[in-house]
């Protein structure tokens, strides 16, 4: 009798964790995450992904990336998305499967380009990114001139197009483009170079995957199946298909 009332509690316990909603958090990053509708194509896949699981959660925005690490790392979220992989993060959280890819690209101004491959450009170019975000890190890990972080790309755009201030602005380019912040993005004056293709992910914290053995691997099929159903084969933004 005390054998069959121990596996009642066990089995309550591990339903009652299952049941658990997942608390994930997301900065704002347009047109990935965004707290207004319509869904951004972020919020619109992690939806889609917790459908797919079966499991509840629940979403809050925070200011940045870097806000959303601090979440996870002190226990008041379980997850963030959409990011980019580092060791910072990973030493608090899990990196899914890839969910996009998201390009990081230079961005000019229109009557003016530099080389960004050349080690002149790397010594001598005023360049600067968004406070929090991988793009900000990369740029300081390998030796950019990085005069300054901005909150938000309006501030970016002033800085290039009206201030001045910097040579070149470097950031995840869907979000980039997408911004109507400023005359010369809602015109598209700018010269574009791509320097690399950066996959976003879901991070998962360490401590929910203790708790709840096999997630992170449920979590993946899942991602698989709306990777198929709701992108294209290129698994980037303008790929998404919102009415499979």
């Amino acid at each position: 009798m005390l054998l069959i009332r121990l596996f009642a509690v066990a089995f309550l316990f591990s339903y009652s964790a299952l049941a658990e909603d997942l608390r994930l958090v997301y900065p704002h990053f347009p047109p990935y995450t965004k707290q207004q509708q319509p869904l951004a194509a972020g919020n619109f896949l992690v939806e889609k992904i917790m459908q797919q699981l079966q499991q509840g959660y629940s979403t809050k925005q925070v200011p940045n990336y870097k806000r959303a690490l601090s979440e996870v790392q002190y226990g008041e979220a379980d997850g963030f998305f959409f990011a980019s992989q580092n060791s910072q993060r990973d030493s608090v959280a899990v990196f899914s499967k890839s969910v996009l890819y998201n390009n990081w690209s230079w961005f000019f101004r229109y009557d003016r380009y530099l080389d960004p491959y050349s080690s002149e450009f790397k010594s001598d170019a005023k360049v600067a990114s968004i406070e929090g975000t991988n793009t900000l890190r990369w740029l300081n890990t390998h030796h950019y001139h990085v005069v300054g972080k901005q909150s938000n790309v309006a501030k970016l755009a002033i800085m290039l197009f009206d201030l001045e201030r910097i040579d070149a602005a470097f950031m995840s380019a869907d979000v980039f483009k997408s911004s109507e912040v400023h005359p010369n993005l809602v015109r598209g004056e700018y010269i574009e170079v791509v320097q690399r293709s950066a996959p976003f992910g879901i991070y998962i914290s360490k401590a929910y995957l203790e708790q709840h053995p096999g997630f992170m691997q449920r979590l993946n099929s899942a991602i698989n199946v709306v990777q198929k159903t709701y992108l294209d084969s290129s698994y980037t933004l303008p790929g998404l298909i919102r009415e499979p």
